[in-house]
């Protein structure tokens, strides 16, 4: 018993690092979102946040799937990284520059300006993709190495765009200003590999490339079809309701982004713990169980004071103009304890080496995702889409949890979360209490009361002279 809890509290612990770095991160990013879309107002804050949209799948094909299997075949065989490092980086890097060669000059030449520009040189960011070593450090458990490198890439990034963009016709400045941090970021992870593996030379060996790849292309799909979930809205917006609907939809988004990449965090914290204790069923199912239960009591709150907020903090955030994006908050903040539940799942499929069923969990949820978005955006607009990606994300997460169960994992029992939900609820009560009050007050009373209900209820312990545990 012993072994399990620690085992819960290594994936938290690890989680707890990342994450860490992941708000602190994204608060470079969240203050540099927010000035854009204040400074270069609605629609052409929308070109970004089209262009953005595109670039995440051209990111996921440059990745090879390596950021999530890599993970797991670090965690497994570290021994062998100096010979396998050389090839992956360079097979990556060869894919990225095909990538760009395509998509330079695609942008520049048939697609609309400013789009065309501003997506030719977010391109250049494929390179530092291609050579990130993120993956290592997270499956060598050096967790401290990628929060401090992604924390180096936003705050730099966050900085260019507060000092050089100033008005609308900066807009080629803030791709710009992203290169620099994501290359100062690579270059922070690589410089902290171990001294035996950053000695090398870039290398194309097929006989160690080749069946890697052959494992990871389910991932590249997976992650594809995923994208198309969560950001095709985005681009069947910008076509049928144009550029502003896509800036008060990005705005709205925001929050949802940053807990997906929470969720992401936690599934690399996860991988290493599952593969190592897979082939104990009962050190596997605490662990799953244990973790399910973590990210239940990160997602229900948010989700219930979220909505109880949205509209004030919109406003308070992004300004008065931005108070369409409301609607489309409230509806995406019930994807974030559906999302989380899907990355624990996930997790347990990769770690088994299962992705033919992650990428089944997606496949047919990405098509039903196109023909909502095209059915309800038309006459629901921000709001059509908000619910499309909300259906799907369901329909995904429920497939996953059915192939974890297959291997043997089932859904953690609902009783496991009535801890986290009595207090969720009392937290809820006490935001609504108080739902006159500016955002400044009700999201601090939310977040004590939602802290007491936990101690109320047993779900943090104290312990005199450690730091307080979850009991959930």
């Amino acid at each position: 018993m012993v072994a399990r809890s620690a085992g819960v509290a290594s994936v938290g612990r690890r989680f707890l690092t990342l994450g860490a770095g992941e708000i602190i991160s994204r608060l470079f990013a969240f203050a540099a979102t927010v000035y854009l879309a204040r400074t270069l107002g609605a629609s052409v804050y929308g070109v970004i946040a089209a262009v953005t949209t595109i670039m995440l799948y051209l990111n996921f094909i440059a990745d090879c799937g390596i950021e999530m299997l890599g993970v797991r075949e670090v965690a497994e065989h570290p021994g062998a990284l100096a010979t396998t490092l050389p090839p992956i980086l360079g097979a990556r890097l060869l894919i990225a520059l095909a990538l760009m060669a395509v998509t330079i000059p695609s942008a520049l030449w048939l697609m609309p300006r400013p789009d065309g520009p501003v997506l030719a040189l977010y391109t250049v960011t494929l390179v530092t993709v291609a050579l990130g070593t993120r993956w290592v450090h997270l499956g060598l458990e050096q967790a401290g190495n990628a929060s401090w490198a992604r924390i180096i890439n936003e705050c730099v990034a966050a900085a260019c765009v507060l000092l050089f963009v100033h008005t609308p016709s900066d807009l080629l400045r803030v791709p710009m200003a992203q290169i620099l941090g994501e290359v100062l970021g690579a270059v922070f992870l690589f410089r902290l590999l171990p001294i035996a593996v950053r000695r090398f030379r870039l290398e194309l060996r097929p006989g160690v490339i080749t069946p890697l790849l052959s494992r990871s292309w389910p991932l590249v799909l997976h992650s594809l079809l995923g994208l198309a979930i969560f950001n095709s809205d985005f681009i069947f917006l910008r076509a049928m309701r144009g550029s502003e609907a896509v800036g008060f939809y990005a705005a709205s988004y925001t929050l949802i982004s940053f807990f997906q990449n929470l969720g992401v965090a936690y599934t690399m914290s996860l991988i290493p713990s599952i593969t190592r204790v897979r082939n104990d069923a009962s050190a596997a199912r605490a662990l799953i169980d244990g973790s399910m239960a973590q990210v239940m009591a990160l997602g229900l709150p948010v989700m219930i004071g979220g909505m109880l907020v949205a509209g004030p903090l919109v406003s308070l955030i992004f300004g008065a103009g931005y108070g369409p994006s409301a609607r489309p908050l409230q509806i995406l903040l019930v994807v974030i304890p559906v999302a989380l539940l899907r990355n624990v799942a996930q997790g347990v499929l990769l770690a088994n080496e299962r992705q033919d069923l992650m990428l089944h969990t997606v496949a047919w949820a990405a098509a039903a995702n196109v023909v909502l978005n095209v059915t309800l955006i038309p006459f629901w607009g921000m709001e059509g889409a908000a619910a499309a990606t909300l259906a799907t994300e369901i329909a995904r997460t429920v497939l996953a949890l059915r192939y974890a169960r297959q291997l043997g994992h089932p859904m953690t029992p609902i009783v496991r979360f009535a801890r986290v939900g009595a207090a969720a609820t009392v937290m809820g009560l006490c935001v609504w209490a108080v739902a006159d009050r500016p955002v400044f007050i009700s999201v601090p009373v939310g977040g004590i009361a939602y802290i007491g209900a936990l101690l109320a209820v047993g779900a943090i312990r104290l312990r005199r002279g450690a730091p307080p545990a979850l009991n959930l």
